[in-house]
């Protein structure tokens, strides 16, 4: 295959890499089938395994991603839900067509949330100051921009929904009753500071169903301290609510993890 062509397919599938921990396509062989392999790309990601559990589960609610910078996780995550259903939807002796009927209905309904300050990074505080990698408007990027990215990249700008602005103005009830958003069924958090994780964790505590996934994208970020920023703004977060009951659920990557959070 010539490195021209193996070029192109490695930023086709750019958005899939991320979402695998920043997989190399390295030596790809001619004979590789690349439909076929992109999609066994978004079959191991973290987000078609969350939307097959969703699906199959019939776990409702929308989709919220918190820092989405330019978009390419945000198109990607699309992809891999839209796949799951896909997969979901297909007749078989797991499903009826009751089933299939509710998970229809689950996807049709199912928005995407994007929340961001489209300004990169806020100033930091308190211990998220002492970060090595993360430093004040780090990952900025407009809103036209983000909108245009992932709208070249497929995804169908009717069933997204943009929240401009920093956290702390934007995360509250107003928000929710405005866009009407009552369950969130998958929960992307990907803001790197512990200020900005205590924010986004408070804003979901009445979004999120039983059985949620709520997916942290920088868990093991600070060496893996379990004091410093998503690991111990979720610990607090529980600890402020012991009704709810996180499961550890999938990895991906160096520093991604997820739970499955259930209210008994």
């Amino acid at each position: 295959m010539p490195n021209s062509i193996r070029r192109l397919f490695g930023t086709a599938l750019y958005p899939l890499r991320i979402q695998v921990g920043r997989f190399a396509l390295i030596n790809l062989p001619a004979f590789v089938d690349l439909p076929a392999f992109e999609d066994q790309m978004l079959r191991s990601t973290i987000a078609f395994k969350a939307a097959s559990y969703v699906a199959a589960d019939k776990i409702p609610g929308d989709y919220l991603e918190f820092g989405v910078y330019s978009g390419k996780s945000f198109a990607a995550a699309y992809k891999a839900i839209n796949r799951a259903f896909e997969l979901q939807l297909t007749p078989s002796i797991w499903n009826t067509a009751e089933d299939r009927i509710a998970q229809r209905g689950m996807w049709e309904r199912m928005r995407f949330f994007a929340f961001d300050s489209f300004r990169g990074l806020p100033p930091l505080t308190g211990v998220d100051a002492s970060s090595r990698d993360f430093v004040e408007g780090k990952y900025a990027c407009s809103k036209d921009d983000f909108v245009k990215n992932i709208s070249d990249a497929g995804v169908p700008l009717s069933r997204v929904r943009v929240v401009d602005g920093w956290f702390q103005d934007t995360l509250n009830s107003e928000t929710c009753g405005k866009l009407e958003l009552r369950k969130a069924s998958i929960v992307h958090i990907d803001c790197d500071l512990y200020e900005s994780a205590k924010v986004v964790l408070e804003f979901v505590t009445n979004l999120v169903v039983d059985g949620t996934v709520i997916i942290l994208d920088d868990w093991f970020s600070y060496r893996g301290n379990p004091n410093m920023g998503e690991q111990r703004a979720f610990r607090e977060w529980l600890t402020r609510y012991p009704h709810l009951i996180a499961t550890p659920y999938q990895t991906e990557g160096p520093w991604r993890n997820s739970f499955i959070v259930n209210k008994p």
